[in-house]
């Protein structure tokens, strides 16, 4: 499986973060418990693709797609 954005994903896809890419969001991103190793599922996606729902470790966040676009996953 590749590592790519989690932006590239579909409603309903899954799989683990793998890496935070350096930003000016990185850190609250890692705060906020998007770290490597995570496993997480895209829970919806707004009719224009901003922003994203994404469920882990029991709870649900929602990101800016240009805060999501740093984020590394491998989808199952």
């Amino acid at each position: 499986m590749e590592e790519r954005s989690i932006t590239t994903l579909k409603k309903g896809a899954s799989g683990i973060i793998t890496e935070i890419k350096h930003s000016n969001v990185a850190q609250r991103l890692l705060e906020m418990g998007l770290t490597p190793g995570t496993p997480f599922e895209i829970r919806s996606i707004s009719p224009f693709g901003d922003p994203i729902a994404i469920r882990l470790n029991d709870f649900a966040i929602s990101l800016r797609l240009a805060d999501a676009m740093n984020i590394m996953v491998r989808s199952n």
